[in-house]
């Protein structure tokens, strides 16, 4: 029970770190984080992601194959690709087909937090099943 609080605390502390660098008030202000982490180079990019890394590893440690450990994967894959769409329409100027909200729509500070809650959540639960 001890290594599972583990293997979830330290999800928890890289998912405070995604949402550190990705924070905006506005979704003008996190597209602009996201797309500037972009043009540092896609492996870096990558590397803004930890959590998605993080819970390989502890999926191939553990041998995890239940439907709660594909949900986290299938959620964190999603959430790359689709930041990597938002960034190509951004750069070919047409983010209105992805993103039909206005980008001064203001995002309270708690919704960029909900994943520091969601996916430690669903890996503890992975690793308890």
């Amino acid at each position: 029970m001890q290594e599972i609080i583990i293997y979830v605390f330290v999800l928890v502390l890289f998912e405070i770190y995604e949402s550190m660098w990705q924070a905006g008030s506005t979704l003008q202000q996190i597209l602009a984080n996201i797309y500037t982490e972009y043009k540092k180079g896609l492996l870096s990019f990558f590397f803004h992601h930890p959590t998605f890394i993080y819970s390989l590893y502890v999926g191939i440690k553990f041998d995890l194959s239940n439907v709660w450990f594909l949900t986290l994967l299938f959620l964190k894959f999603f959430d790359i690709a689709f930041k990597l769409v938002v960034v190509q329409k951004i750069e070919e100027n047409r983010l209105s087909e992805v993103l039909p909200l206005e980008l001064t729509t203001p995002i309270p500070k708690w919704m960029g937090f909900m994943n520091v809650i969601i996916y430690p959540i669903i890996l503890y639960l992975a690793l308890k099943v």
